[in-house]
């Protein structure tokens, strides 16, 4: 596994303990759940500005909010008694689709290149 890719692990799994963790907060009245919550975010937030730097944001932050969002997902409903509908999981299902094409699609050839290899924006 790549580095980038590490990065960008470590930001989804801080970031999906961090909205846990709001979840149980918000049921309770703990100063130090809110706290942790935050840090928590806040780490996923440092994690994932590492990632992108050698990954194509787009790509990044389309991986970070859908494995995230199927995290939460499979948590709330596991843990949490919140319902799974066939609109919930065709909608999931349909981030998964466009997360893999934007994962196999290949770069346009006559797109700039930055030092790390990703597209340059012009403007």
């Amino acid at each position: 596994m790549q580095r980038p890719w590490i990065f960008l692990s470590a930001a989804i799994a801080s970031e999906v303990a961090g909205l846990t963790v709001m979840k149980i907060a918000s049921d309770t009245d703990s100063i130090f759940a809110l706290l942790f919550m935050y840090t928590l975010i806040g780490l996923s937030f440092c994690f994932f500005s590492v990632a992108v730097r050698r990954l194509p944001l787009a790509l990044a932050y389309a991986t970070w909010e859908t494995l995230g969002l199927i995290s939460i997902t499979a948590i709330g409903f596991q843990f949490f008694d919140e319902h799974m509908t066939p609109q919930k999981l065709l909608g999931v299902s349909a981030l998964v689709a466009g997360v893999l094409i934007l994962n196999f699609s290949p770069a346009p050839p006559d797109a700039p290149r930055s030092a790390s290899g990703a597209a340059k924006l012009e403007g």
